[in-house]
């Protein structure tokens, strides 16, 4: 009798124990961004997502930022038009549209030429170009914002050193700070 239930005890153990290695092997860590870089594909550049989310919505761009939801890899887009923020979520691989939210804004004033595109200012993919090769980076997020009067780009991005913030002067290209968060 001892025997026989030794023997339904280990092979239970062995097809638990089995299992569990199964699913440890095909966990995901989480990461999706960089697994996805690792086994091939192709991640669109903000250019092409730029370009995709203007054909929708064609007015002042305000941040582009690359995330995981779900089990997708997305640019989320923020685009204004007028006295409207809409946000897209972009499918990062094929550039598929998968939503478009329309949010009335009435803060305009506040920000600079009404929130209009101003002549002399930065693309976001020239922004990012600078960053990237600043910090030897990729981009992660990037948004315009006002300081002190100067129109700059916080890019954020993802380094061999860990996460890095730079900021860039919106007129110039100059960087203005990078930091390091290990």
């Amino acid at each position: 009798m001892k025997r026989n239930l030794l023997i339904g005890t280990l092979g239970a153990a062995l097809v638990f124990g089995g299992t569990f290695a199964v699913s440890a092997a095909k966990k995901d860590d989480g990461n999706e961004v960089d697994n996805a870089v690792k086994n091939g594909k192709t991640i669109l550049s903000t250019n092409e997502v730029e370009k995709i989310a203007l054909q929708e919505v064609n007015w002042a761009i305000e941040e582009i930022e690359l995330e995981k939801e779900a089990d997708k890899v997305i640019y989320e887009v923020e685009v204004e038009e007028n006295d409207i923020d809409y946000k897209l979520d972009i499918d990062a691989y094929t550039g598929e549209i998968y939503s478009i939210d329309r949010d009335e804004d009435d803060d305009d004033d506040n920000r600079p030429n009404g929130g209009q595109e101003q002549p002399g200012i930065l693309s976001q993919a020239e922004a990012t170009a600078i960053a990237e090769k600043t910090v030897n980076g990729k981009m992660t997020e990037i948004k315009k914002d006002e300081d002190d009067g100067i129109i700059k780009f916080e890019v954020e991005l993802k380094t061999d050193r860990g996460e890095a913030e730079v900021d860039i002067d919106a007129a110039t290209g100059k960087v203005l700070d990078v930091e390091y968060d290990d």
